[in-house]
């Protein structure tokens, strides 16, 4: 399906879909030779109407399937989003405890990692590509974390949970630019496109009345109300319904928020451990 169909709003794409549907039916009805109308039996129009019914169920099948299918592609890749930032407001919060310049360095790359993925990873998704800009900043972020060095056993133990959490980031980032490649094949547009074209082809047949024509309407309503949800849900980080980047969004703001409360709670912290003693209190002995 070409990009720019994802763009448009669904119910732009849902009426294009039914005008054409019933464009193609209204002509084919009126393109059907006169002659082999007028030949139909009753029996022929029994049949018309019994396949019709067939090609329906099928589309219908059809078209429930598909629309499953990238409803679940397209939970795969919110679940990912939000795994990601997860990860990555674990990580923060371990570096923040770490406590050493080299964490405080490494906590602002993983700032830096979270920014470029909302103002540039984002956009580049919508092309199915990764940002190398983006992939350059998570790299930068490793490298810093090999600078840790513990010097204690609780720095020991911290730093390993940190590896940890860095892991976990790194497998939902790829999970993340996995879902934004992952599409419904050709092959399965063509197929419905196929199987929605059939639908109108016995109503053809039937004799031209108000009645036909109705059935003709009705039938284009079908693409034009699911075939949208279908093209929203295949593409998650293009679509006017596209997959957010709020959870991500959160987390950065998150850091913020740490970061503002450490630096409120520090100058009281050293103010009261170099207080003086209180006036009248006698030294210990």
């Amino acid at each position: 399906m070409p990009l720019i169909v994802h763009a448009w709003p669904a119910w732009v794409l849902g009426g294009a879909l039914s005008l054409v549907w019933a464009a193609i039916g209204l002509g084919a009805q009126a393109l059907f030779p006169r002659r082999w109308r007028e030949r139909a039996t009753a029996t022929d129009h029994r049949v018309a109407l019994a396949s019709l019914a067939v090609i329906v169920t099928v589309n219908v099948l059809l078209l429930a399937v598909s629309a499953l299918s990238v409803r679940d592609a397209f939970s795969a890749a919110e679940q990912a989003v939000e795994r990601e930032a997860t990860a990555m407001a674990q990580l923060a919060r371990s570096l923040a405890v770490y406590g050493t310049p080299e964490s405080r360095l490494a906590r602002e790359r993983l700032r830096g990692y979270g920014r470029s993925v909302i103002g540039k990873e984002w956009i580049a998704m919508q092309r199915d590509q990764a940002s190398l800009p983006t992939l350059d900043a998570f790299d930068d972020l490793y490298r810093t974390l090999g600078d840790l060095h513990p010097a204690a056993a609780s720095e020991a133990a911290l730093l390993a949970q940190i590896w940890t959490q860095a892991n976990e980031l790194l497998s939902q980032r790829r999970a993340r630019l996995m879902a934004a490649r992952d599409q419904a094949p050709a092959t399965l547009w063509a197929v419905l496109l196929a199987s929605s074209l059939l639908t109108l082809a016995p109503v053809a047949a039937l004799p031209v009345s108000a009645g036909s024509r109705g059935a003709i309407a009705v039938l284009a309503l079908v693409p034009g109300l699911v075939l949208p949800v279908v093209v929203a849900m295949d593409r998650p980080f293009l679509s006017a319904g596209r997959v957010s980047a709020t959870p991500i969004e959160n987390a950065l703001a998150h850091m913020q928020r740490w970061d503002a409360r450490w630096s409120a709670d520090a100058p009281s912290s050293s103010s009261s451990s170099s207080s003086p003693s209180r006036p009248g209190a006698a030294p210990l002995r």
